[in-house]
């Protein structure tokens, strides 16, 4: 799973307002953390899950308020968000939890969660006089107008959907380099599908709405209102998205792919040209591509294409956040003061080591110099991402319906539905769904 960025002045002003009141009272004033027990629910497994039980036990070593994180592995965002749901209805949450921004919301809705603006502007506590050190885009994104401004979570790491591409397959082909526009992106994926060879250009992967929402952005669109109060769904740039996949699967130049991950399978083996995927899940398609049956080729990462060259690149910007869910004074502050902790520099640049999300701080660039360095691809993608136009998907309750809903209309559209018509009725679903998670 995967989150909509808002207008940079009205931003500014929310920002401006918010500072403004956590100089006149701060509502931490005279709380203690010292001594609290938090604990955090997180998706993270494996390796990644060892590196995060290292730095908590940093974090529990070194802090002065001998606050004590308990790291608890809870499964995959789906079932953190069941779990979370199931917790919150037994007033029994956790005190730390990673979340999507449309799942941070309906837990606001049901005032389970604490606005973080406060903590992160408090003259004591917050990191006001650090805000131009976080990429814009990071600190933002968590932001909500359904909620009035409220700040659903903090961003712990980033990233951003790219187009991968096998580079081997382009050049046998005689393409030398990605596709820039989608026009581009059509013809070299016909230009490399071959029946005698099996290979093909776009392995599809129609279960996912962030890649549509993907495809959007690069047209010029969005998923809502001007006013980010609610969905726009029936734009010109979701036709026309829906209608060129259409029109590429029925060339056979991409094929939709039935089970989650099959992508990056059919990629790994060489019979895909390109995917649409996460800049965090580089090290998967590293080690897809060198376990790929057909043996070790060049690939590499780009922009996913756009609607004319020279175009800013328009990318989705992915990544769930860590919200406090409301406990008691002392534990919330103890939560946050991690958050803070592990939002620092050296903090981050731990992590990106561990697992390649992007740090969440320019300052940390120096610190990740050995990667920037030896990983040409990550290279590619940090370079990309200082510079890209970065959009956020919606970050409104109910929007893990509303994704569901995205696909289904998607792979009617696929299958030869009337796009207007679907449309029209993705749109009214929508609607409803808006109303019916409203705060």
């Amino acid at each position: 799973m995967k989150s909509l960025l808002f207008a940079a002045a009205a931003l500014a002003a929310a920002i401006g307002s918010a500072a403004a009141a956590g100089a006149q009272a701060s509502p931490l004033a005279g709380v203690d953390p010292t001594g609290a027990q938090v604990t955090f629910w997180y998706q993270h497994s494996g390796d990644r899950d060892t590196a995060m039980r290292q730095m908590l036990a940093d974090f529990n070593r070194s802090n002065p308020w001998k606050i004590t994180v308990h790291g608890e592995y809870a499964g995959p965002y789906d079932q953190i968000y069941n779990k979370m749901v199931a917790a919150i209805a037994a007033g029994n949450p956790p005190e730390l939890v990673v979340a999507y921004q449309n799942q941070s919301a309906t837990y606001a809705v049901n005032r389970a969660i604490v606005d973080l603006d406060p903590y992160v502007h408090d003259p004591t506590w917050g990191v006001q006089k650090d805000l131009g050190d976080f990429f814009a885009g990071f600190i933002h994104q968590d932001y909500t107008a359904q909620f009035g401004g409220m700040r659903l979570g903090f961003p712990p790491n980033r990233s951003v959907e790219v187009l991968y591409d096998n580079v081997s397959m382009l050049r046998d082909a005689g393409i030398a380099s990605p596709p820039r526009t989608w026009n581009e992106f059509f013809r070299d994926c016909q230009a490399v599908t071959s029946v005698a060879k099996g290979t093909y250009g776009y392995a599809l992967d129609n279960l996912d709405a962030s890649h549509v929402f993907a495809m959007v952005i690069s047209r010029g669109g969005t998923f809502t209102t001007a006013d980010g109060t609610g969905y726009k769904l029936d734009t010109p740039q979701m036709k026309d998205a829906m209608t060129f996949m259409r029109g590429l699967v029925q060339s056979g130049a991409a094929r939709k792919i039935a089970k989650k991950y099959d992508d990056q399978a059919d990629f790994g083996n060489g019979l895909a040209a390109f995917t649409l995927s996460s800049t965090s899940g580089l090290p998967y398609y590293d080690s897809a591509v060198k376990a790929g049956k057909n043996g070790v080729f060049d690939w590499s990462i780009a922009p996913v294409p756009q609607a004319a060259a020279g175009r800013t690149p328009a990318l989705d910007l992915y990544g769930a956040s860590v919200s406090v869910p409301k406990s008691t004074p002392q534990k919330q502050l103890a939560a946050w003061l991690f958050i803070r902790w592990f939002s620092e520099a050296r903090q981050q640049a731990a992590w990106t080591h561990e697992s390649l999300y992007f740090p969440v701080r320019r300052s940390a660039e120096p610190l990740i110099a050995d990667i920037l360095k030896s990983d040409t691809r990550f290279a590619t993608a940090w370079e990309l991402l200082k510079t890209a136009d970065l959009k956020g998907e919606p970050p409104f309750a109910g929007y893990d319906l509303v994704r569901d809903a995205i696909t289904a209309a998607y792979s009617k559209v696929l299958d030869g539905a009337d796009v207007d018509a679907t449309l029209a009725d993705l749109q009214a679903q929508a609607d409803k769904i808006f109303k019916d998670s409203a705060p």
